[in-house]
């Protein structure tokens, strides 16, 4: 009988053991944690220098704009016919004259200049109104008249144009003067002046002209 009641009490002692054991709380707040509340620590973090290296290499890579290249540099042929393009397109190409009009000056400001007949009775050659004398290059020309074509008292014009020009309008007035002839004879000779404008040209044309356009005479002669 008392053994009985022994083995009773030995597993009443057990069963108490195990009740209290589940009355205690699965899980706690381990030593040292910080208050409800509190902010959480910073983490610590365990990559090494060299990936924290390469990471940051990579988002300063992404980080540049796709169309932030450089543009290529001309090469130096290119900049050649670039700068020669822009210089022709500034510069316009001058017009040509399809016919370009001989501009003959006048010899003098203001009128003709009057020249001085020197009477005589030299001739030139049979057939020949005028004829020449003498010749200073680009300076001057002495004619001679040799026809008793004029009559007394008839204004005279001389002109000069340049050899190939047949419109004898654009000819320059080199003198004037009025034919008077004397006891010298009924002849004479002149010295003209060569214009500035047909300085230089090789052959040049000498008229003498009256109001009537059928007596004139006319020769040309070498600079």
């Amino acid at each position: 009988m008392k053994r009985n009641n022994l083995v009773i009490i030995t597993a009443l002692l057990i069963i108490s053991t195990m009740i209290v054991s589940c009355t205690r709380s699965a899980s706690g707040s381990p030593t040292g944690n910080a208050a409800e509340g509190e902010e959480l620590p910073n983490p610590v973090s365990t990559q090494s220098q060299t990936m924290k290296n390469i990471i940051a290499g990579t988002q300063t890579a992404m980080a540049i704009p796709l169309d932030a290249t450089e543009e290529a540099a001309p090469a130096e042929g290119e900049e050649d016919n670039e700068a020669e393009s822009t210089q022709a397109a500034a510069t316009p190409a001058p017009e040509e004259d399809e016919d370009e009009e001989i501009i003959l000056p006048t010899s003098t400001a203001g009128p003709p200049p009057e020249v001085t007949l020197e009477y005589n009775v030299s001739g030139c050659q049979p057939g020949y109104y005028i004829c020449e004398v003498e010749v200073v290059p680009d300076q001057t020309i002495t004619i001679q008249s040799a026809h008793p074509y004029l009559f007394k008292e008839e204004e005279l014009t001389f002109t000069m144009g340049p050899e190939g020009e047949y419109d004898y309008s654009k000819y320059i007035v080199a003198g004037t003067a009025k034919y008077i002839p004397d006891e010298n004879g009924n002849n004479f000779a002149v010295t003209l002046n060569i214009p500035d404008a047909m300085r230089g040209m090789s052959q040049i044309v000498v008229r003498l002209e009256t109001k009537d356009p059928n007596r004139y005479g006319m020769i040309y002669f070498d600079n």
